[in-house]
């Protein structure tokens, strides 16, 4: 017999994201490895702004899953400005790690997510001043937990 069990803790949203250039990440079971960390980004995101989302759909080829990350990044500025520029109109896969602080790979070399960002400086001094960054794409597998990619 098969049990769910109930888990000791339930914590939402995600705590850090990596946005990896397909050429540089190797997808195992559960581990991924690079080929290079040089081209690897670290995004830092407004705690509490980062959520990913996995629908199930019906495609051509079968069964899918629409995957979408999406979080803020803090203060528009000249050096976050030149990185999504850098990101724009490439593709991407990317690693989370949950408030649980487990690891999942979203995307994969084959299939890798899409980028876009938005940019609201809002109407006021106490309003979000922030890039919007989105990742998206429809996978054919559901994203994968791993272990630890980066450890000391």
């Amino acid at each position: 017999m098969k049990h769910l069990n109930k888990p000791s803790d339930n914590l939402g949203g995600l705590l850090k994201i990596w946005a990896v250039p397909p050429r540089d990440i190797f997808i195992s079971f559960n581990a991924v490895s690079f080929f290079t960390t040089d081209n690897i980004i670290e995004m830092y995101c407004s705690l509490g702004s980062i959520s990913f989302t996995e629908k199930e759909s019906q495609e051509k080829y079968g069964l899918g899953y629409k995957n979408e990350l999406k979080a803020f990044i803090p203060k528009d500025s000249s050096e976050t400005l030149a990185l999504i520029n850098d990101m724009i109109g490439r593709k991407w896969v990317v690693i989370m790690l949950d408030q649980n602080e487990y690891y999942k790979v979203a995307g994969t070399p084959e299939i890798p997510l899409r980028v876009s960002f938005d940019l609201d400086t809002g109407a006021d001094t106490a309003d979000r001043n922030c890039h919007t960054v989105s990742f998206y794409g429809t996978q054919i597998s559901k994203a994968k937990f791993i272990a630890d990619p980066f450890p000391m």
